[in-house]
């Protein structure tokens, strides 16, 4: 066992416990699993040569000929037929000869550039009571020297004991489990939990101990349409490399607001590992989803990072509405409503929460918002942006999150043709935003649609 020092060095996020004990464990992984299963013998690969004999001869000269009627001979044959089979099976397995399943073309040095950047892509496992949870990849996105640690950025899907397949409803998680980092060399470094938000599935964790890791930046833009390259590790710490172009594409009913989405596919295992662009920046972080691949953008990464570093918790106001961007429809649809609405972008309203303020307020379903905080919106992530500066603002006037803040919205009723600006007094959470389909469901839970104000997107107990 391994005591790190102390130290009053910030990073991002800011560690919150000094001193905890690191453990690394050196663990045998399966090498014929990850390609490495090569031939001992030595002796050359040749195919056996068939005891043949001449049969008959055609008319015109030409010799037939056909297996012999030795069976001794033709034993032996079968013999040496079945270890060339095995001995064939077996160079298939390995890196230089097995079956290479490239399709797109790239130049070397395009090559060089993903496996430099892939030194900073990473496995971890969780355990609970022995038995594994998931299985995620992480990436290296801090490195202290100085310390001898790292800090890598993951889902929460790695320690979630439960996880509906409805994002808006409450998932189970073992904050207590241990997580193991699978390293490059094969080695394992037991990490533990800075903070996680369980409304953006986002978690932070630190690993101490004689380690030399490369890091990863997070890149604030990422554009609609734009080509980029996915990276993650499967259960063997094999990497998983795939081209890909962000999709206009909003979330279904059952996925939070904030995804966006990539055509994929990845494994489950793939879950936490980076979106780059062509400049190797992490642009979003990978969630295996259905029937689309998503990712949440760097940009809110970023701003969740950098609200906890500041007050140890996030505030986020919960609005209670599912939307859909408008810009996502058809052009023809876009141009019928610029004519008949005079407006081409927004946010569409797909589902209200009951009881929600929003609701009492007036705003249905086909209800378009153009504005929030008087900052024209055109994305989902452009309002996510704005809610989380909204509970910023709110924690720098030191107060918690038990109150209630004002959000106003432009809001255009698509029904009655009118525009007006709303404005809502909503909770502020770091929990999930938990979303109430009918009146019931609200009345159980007793309030109009926001969480209580504990801390879910919190600095983890050591």
């Amino acid at each position: 066992m391994e005591e790190t020092s102390e130290s009053d060095s910030g990073s991002a996020p800011e560690r919150s416990a000094r001193g905890t004990k690191r453990k690394r464990v050196t663990e045998p992984r399966d090498r014929d699993s990850a390609g490495s299963g090569s031939d001992s013998s030595g002796s050359p690969f040749r195919r056996p040569k068939a005891p043949l004999m001449p049969i008959c001869t055609k008319e015109d000269g030409t010799v037939l000929y056909g297996f012999t009627d030795d069976q001794d001979v033709m034993d032996r044959y079968h013999d040496d037929m079945q270890k060339y089979i095995k001995k064939r099976d077996r160079h298939k397995r390995m890196l230089t000869l097995a079956p290479s399943s490239v399709t797109e073309r790239r130049t070397f040095k395009e090559t060089e550039s993903v496996l430099k950047y892939a030194e900073s892509v990473l496995s971890l496992s969780a355990y609970l009571d022995g038995k594994m949870i998931n299985h995620c990849t992480g990436i290296v996105v801090e490195v202290d020297a100085f310390r001898n640690s790292a800090i890598i950025l993951t889902s929460t899907w790695l320690f979630c004991t439960k996880k509906p397949l409805d994002d808006w409803t409450k998932k189970e998680y073992a904050t207590e489990a241990k997580v193991n980092v699978h390293m490059l060399d094969d080695s394992t470094l037991e990490c533990r939990l800075m903070f996680f938000s369980e409304h953006y599935e986002i978690a932070f964790f630190e690993i101490s101990g004689d380690i030399s890791l490369k890091t990863l930046s997070l890149e604030c833009n990422v554009e609609l349409g734009q080509d980029v390259f996915l990276l993650a590790r499967d259960t063997n710490l094999n990497l998983i490399y795939k081209r890909d172009k962000v999709q206009l594409v909003d979330p279904c009913e059952h996925q939070q607001n904030h995804y966006q989405f990539l055509n994929g596919p990845i494994p489950q295992c793939g879950t936490g590992g980076g979106v780059l662009d062509a400049g190797g920046k992490i642009v979003g972080m990978l969630f295996y989803k259905l029937p689309l691949v998503a990712f949440i953008p760097s940009s809110l990464i970023l701003k969740c990072s950098t609200m906890w570093q500041h007050f140890r918790q996030l505030a986020r106001p919960q609005l209670g509405l599912k939307l859909r961007t408008l810009a996502f429809l058809d052009i023809p649809r876009i141009e019928l409503m610029s004519r008949k609405f005079s407006i081409s972008s927004g946010l569409i309203v797909g589902e209200i929460s009951a009881k929600c303020d929003a609701e009492k307020l007036g705003i249905r379903a086909g209800d378009i918002i153009f504005s929030c905080q008087k900052e024209h919106v055109s994305s989902i992530v452009q309002l996510e942006h704005v809610l989380l500066g909204v509970g910023e603002e709110h924690l720098q006037k030191s107060n918690d999150l038990s109150s209630k803040v004002e959000v106003e919205i432009g809001v255009f009723h698509v029904r009655k043709r009118i525009q007006r600006f709303i404005t809502l007094r909503v909770g502020l959470s770091d929990h999930l935003e938990v979303f109430h389909s009918d009146d019931e469901d609200a009345k159980a839970e007793g309030n109009t649609g926001e969480e209580g104000p504990a801390a879910a997107a919190c600095e983890a107990k050591p």
